[in-house]
């Protein structure tokens, strides 16, 4: 699995997040230490979560190469991921789309680093 992030993503996200944060593309299902609340429709939602470098994110079992650095995702979440994908801006806001189509429109971004959990 691959994910190119376009330029202007990368700066979005960095804009809110810290240059040596730990990045994680996290499924919004209400698992894990990092997700507060499922999400209950029919949606597919992602975050980018960035954590401190030392964070515990043993969720977070799978690594996702981009051209922006190794993501951790969560591995059972891979069903809902494509081959091929893509992070870009579009009406300012981050959209996760793949070979199948747009998977999340609306992308959030949270920064978590300096934060125990």
């Amino acid at each position: 699995m691959k994910l190119t992030v376009t330029d202007r993503a990368y700066q979005k996200i960095m804009a809110h997040v810290p240059l040596n944060s730990k990045l994680l593309l996290s499924f919004d299902d209400g698992v894990g230490p990092f997700s507060k609340v499922g999400v209950c429709s029919l949606d597919t939602a992602f975050d980018i979560i960035a954590v401190d470098p030392d964070a515990n994110v043993s969720d977070y079992d799978q690594a996702l190469l981009s051209n922006k650095g190794s993501w951790a995702y969560k591995g059972y979440s891979k069903i809902y991921l494509n081959d091929n994908m893509k992070l870009d801006v579009k009406n300012n806001q981050l959209v996760l789309s793949g070979d199948s189509g747009v998977l999340d429109s609306e992308v959030d971004i949270q920064d978590l680093t300096g934060q125990k959990v």
